[in-house]
């Protein structure tokens, strides 16, 4: 067992926080928003004007946690691949 880059851990969580901004919100129903990729780890209620943000959100931090170990994971594979395609070349 590998010890875990945390260099390649960090570049995972903020790849997650990133992509949830720029890949589209998935509508659950007339009011709820979800955000996160590959599973929702932030759901956004839409309540009326003059409520604080805050109130209205729900954060799973062990959604964010399990994405950012997905996509650590397939960052991982693509740096094997390539330095095993470089030291085959």
């Amino acid at each position: 067992m590998k010890k875990i880059d945390w260099k390649r851990f960090n570049l995972a969580c903020w790849l997650e926080i990133i992509l949830s901004y720029f890949l589209p919100f998935k509508v659950t129903d007339a009011f709820q928003y979800q955000i996160g990729f590959p599973s929702p780890f932030l759901s956004v209620y839409a309540t009326q004007p003059g409520t604080s943000p805050f109130t209205s959100m729900h954060l799973n931090p062990l959604g964010f946690l399990f994405d950012a170990i997905v996509i650590y994971l397939v960052i991982s594979v693509c740096v094997s691949a390539c330095q095993n395609l470089r030291l085959t070349a």
